[in-house]
């Protein structure tokens, strides 16, 4: 839960009224956002969020209209705003990143309770930092001199998850103070805040499809080749920090400090079991859907069967200093802005494999989760299993970024154009993924479980998909993971004499950009026209520096590659408003924007496989350091009504037309004289996205007594994209994008009572393709899914506010596919949690 919950209960008496009394004046506040800007804007303030249970930044973006999110371990994650996930993110202002092979923030790295504001602008200006062809996010954070006066702020949560069985907590403090000195007013603020949240996840996945002959007499049937259970289970830990110092010496002129924190660990225990289709099946076992190819049930023997276990940790760091001046004398103001941020990004994976064969296997692929059941062989007995390896992968990845920027804007005295700004920014950013991607696992052969078994127990979480019909395959032996965390001991405890890897050079990439920014931007005025607007050009050089290596399959050295190239882009912009009437406007919108490539896709390393037997088949892949970035011209046009501070309705149709969308094309290359089939991203897939927006918030102040509390929240998103796919050979939706999305948040609002209860559905999603042999290309969908979320907080005294929350409410499961129903992929299930939260002023 946010401080600024509890803002209003520091602020001095005037402006306390307007927000403790006057609860909706968050809503207030975001409506104005949108009302004001020039530009296509959707925002959501803090006191919103906080109202209900979203623990980062991602979970709050998922109730703006046009946004849709997947899930995570029960969290908000893989943001798209209208189909793309290329989103420019800025931190008041500066753009903020997470290390990684992308270049974008993990919106889950944030706390929800850091920001006070975020603004999601659908529509470019010239004065904006490229990068986002889907949107730009502006995350605001709290200033001292936001506050009229002192302010020392507290909350607490504690977080229980039904799946985990296990408790978790959440706490922060803000405290800001101002002071009038003999060199004008100084301001302070420290804002901190630490989630731990237990989780669980369980999953079950029926096998890739294969073509098998065997089954039905004269048929190709399309056969899952096994299934997988998985529950995982563990914490997520996130840390963020601010400090903030503004200083006025003057009315005309603020000097500002800033240093900002953030920490996104997730620690998780897996156990998986694996079952795999087996040559032999019992006679008259199988069955197909009807009407179908496809495998319904069958019962297997002597089928295969590896049991997973393994600890996989990530974390995400992130710091950033800031210095900078705003200055201003008549009708000129002057800003600029240092910056610097570092980023961090590692994966840690490992643990015991085991295996063994099952006599009997049987599995129904009809029921809601996939069923599977063994007989005729113990899968708790330690005779029947031999350890098969100990797993040791590690991927780090480092990322930092300085900036400089200055702007300034000088207002005119008549004529058309009322404002004149004017900015530069240079940005130096360097990425590398450190050691390069780690894969130590060391295979064990021929060492019985029996002889080692203080590495193995039972499966602890034997009530996999609570509460679901069909049957699940339960009671068998999973690693112990107590040594997994040290992977040198746990290779030692099973006679590894090899070394944990540490570096693995082909893997390693490492890419240096300079960026240098101008931008030319008008505020037009046209009399006594009621339209306003602007219209700018920014212009951008970008210079890459890409350094790998490359195999050389008749020496076996790695050679070393650079290779460096320029960009010079011009990004036109212009915005348009035109008022009707007082609360009525029409907008139009036209931009080009970009987005740079993934920086792992950029990579030059590139990996040579000779075949000694076949040179027709050798291999090769790599990344391409001469992809260009995604290009998309963009037309919206809008109608908002503004009936009232709270009362809004509003319509916004768009289209884009995106160049640039990367595909992975495989094609023969010429290297050290011999010839090899490379695979490599190539620019060339090009997107139409068109849709519209509808929106609707109010509250129902006509109706009598405590029904006058009641108000409504909803929007709903209709996207049609269309991009050709080079696996499946036709047109398809862009991959995470939803045609249909829409929020219902129902509110309440009064006297001491507040109270939220969110739906969030999405449709139909395309989350992939794949190619089988025998089976061919096969699109993988998401099915349609819903979260519903709810709070309820009462403000107890002037001081002190309580709420209950609940997320997840009605148990949701996600379900995939492989096109069809008749050919399942996987099925999710995440914790229903609930929560108790206090607020306080001390």
């Amino acid at each position: 839960m946010s401080v600024l919950t509890c803002l209003a209960l520091a602020w001095p008496a005037a402006a306390q009224t307007v927000v403790v009394y006057g609860k909706r004046a968050s809503l207030e506040a975001a409506e104005a956002v949108k009302r004001e800007k020039l530009q296509i804007v959707d925002s959501v303030v803090a006191d919103d969020i906080v109202k209900l249970p979203d623990y980062s930044v991602a979970d709050a973006l998922q109730r703006i209209t046009g946004a849709q999110i997947t899930q995570d371990r029960g969290e908000g994650a893989n943001i798209t705003i209208r189909g793309l996930s290329q989103i420019e993110t800025t931190l008041n202002g500066r753009e903020v990143f997470t290390a990684g092979g992308g270049r974008t923030l993990n919106f889950s790295d944030i706390p929800s309770e850091l920001v006070s504001r975020i603004d999601v602008y659908k529509t470019s200006s010239a004065s904006q930092i490229e990068g986002g062809i889907g949107g730009l996010a502006d995350l605001e954070t709290h200033r001292p001199f936001d506050f009229a006066g002192p302010v020392a702020l507290a909350s607490a949560r504690l977080i229980h998850g039904d799946l985990a069985a296990r408790d978790g907590g959440e706490g922060s403090v803000l405290a800001s103070n101002r002071w009038t000195t003999g060199v004008g007013e100084v301001a302070l603020l420290i804002d901190l805040s630490y989630q731990q949240r237990a989780w669980r996840e369980d999953q079950e996945s029926a096998g890739n499809p294969v073509a098998r002959s065997d089954i039905v007499p004269g048929t190709v049937v399309i056969a899952p080749n096994g299934i997988s259970q998985t529950t995982s289970i563990g914490q997520r830990r996130r840390t963020g920090a601010e400090a903030m110092l503004q200083w006025r010496p003057t009315p005309a002129l603020e000097l500002y400090a800033e240093g900002d924190y953030a920490e996104f660990r997730t620690l998780q225990d897996s156990y998986q079991i694996n079952i795999a289709a087996a040559p032999t099946f019992q006679a008259g076992s199988a069955a197909l859907f009807p009407g179908t190819r496809d495998l319904e049930r069958i019962t297997w023997t002597n089928a295969s069967v590896s049991m997973l276990s393994f600890a996989r940790d990530t974390i995400d760091r992130s710091k950033l200093a800031a210095v900078g001046a705003r200055w201003s004398k008549g009708r000129l103001s002057l800003r600029a802005d240092v910056s610097y941020t570092d980023s961090v990004n590692d994966l840690f994976f490992s643990g015991p494999f085991l295996a063994g064969t099952a006599a009997s296997f049987s599995q129904d692929f009809s029921t809601v989760v996939p069923s599977g059941s063994v007989a005729g062989t113990d899968l708790q007995d330690p005779t029947n299993f031999r350890y098969t390896g100990v797993a040791y992968r590690a991927s780090p990845f480092l990322g930092r970024l300085a900036a400089a920027q200055v702007d300034a804007d000088y207002e005119l005295d008549s004529g058309p154009i009322g404002k004149v700004s004017a900015g530069w920014r240079h940005a130096d950013r360097r990425a590398s993924d450190g050691s390069g991607l780690i894969f130590g696992d060391a295979a064990l052969t021929g060492l019985p479980v029996a002889s080692l078994p203080g590495f193995v127990m039972p499966d602890p979480y034997r009530n996999f998909f609570p509460g679901q019909t069909g049957q699940t395959v339960t009671g068998y032996l999973v690693g112990d993971l107590a040594l997994a965390r040290n992977a040198a001991a746990l290779r030692a405890a099973f006679g590894v004499t090899t070394p944990v890897p540490s570096v693995n050079r082909l893997g390693q990439w490492r890419i240096g950009e300079d960026s240098d920014a101008g931008y030319l931007l008008a505020r037009l005025r046209a009399g006594r026209l009621p339209l306003d607007g602007d219209f700018g050009l920014r212009w951008v050089a970008t210079g890459e520096a890409v350094s790998g290596g490359q195999s050389q399959p008749s020496t076996s050295a790695i050679v070393p590659i650079h290779l460096e190239r320029t960009d010079w882009d011009l990004l036109p912009s212009l915005n348009l408003r035109w008022r009707l009437r007082d609360g009525l406007y029409l907008r139009l919108a036209a931009s080009r924007t970009l987005t740079r490539q993934d920086f792992s896709q950029l990579s030059p390393s590139l990996s040579l496989a000779p075949n000694p037997v076949n040179p027709t088949l050798n291999t090769g892949s790599a990344g391409n350091p001469n992809l260009k970035p995604v290009r998309s011209d963009n037309l919206d046009f809008a109608v908002e009504d503004y009936l009232g501070p709270t009362t809004a309705i509003y319509a916004t149709g768009f289209l884009k037309h995106v160049d640039g969308f990367v595909a992975t094309v495989s094609a023969p290359e010429v290297h050290d004289g011999k010839t090899y089939q490379v695979t490599r991203p190539q620019n060339g897939a090009h997107g139409d996205i068109r849709g519209f927006e509808v929106g609707y918030q109010q509250f129902f102040d006509f109706l009598p007594g405590a029904w006058s509390g009641l108000g409504l929240q909803a929007n709903y998103t209709y996207v049609d994209s269309s991009t050709p796919s080079r696996t499946l050979r036709r047109g398809v939706t862009l991959q995470n994008l939803s045609k249909d999305s829409y929020n219902l948040i129902g509110l309440y609002e009064r006297n001491r009572i507040s109270a939220r209860l969110a739906y969030n559905w999405r449709s139909r999603f395309l989350s992939s393709t794949a190619s089988f042999v025998g089976v061919g290309a096969l699109p993988v969908y998401t099915e349609p899914t819903g979260w519903l979320d709810a709070s309820a907080r009462y403000r107890l005294t002037r001081r002190i506010t309580l709420s209950v929350e609940g997320v997840n409410l009605l148990g949701t499961m996600r379900r995939s596919t492989f096109g069809s129903g008749a050919r399942p992929q996987s099925v999710w299930v995440n914790d229903t949690e609930f929560s108790l939260a206090a607020t306080a002023r001390f």
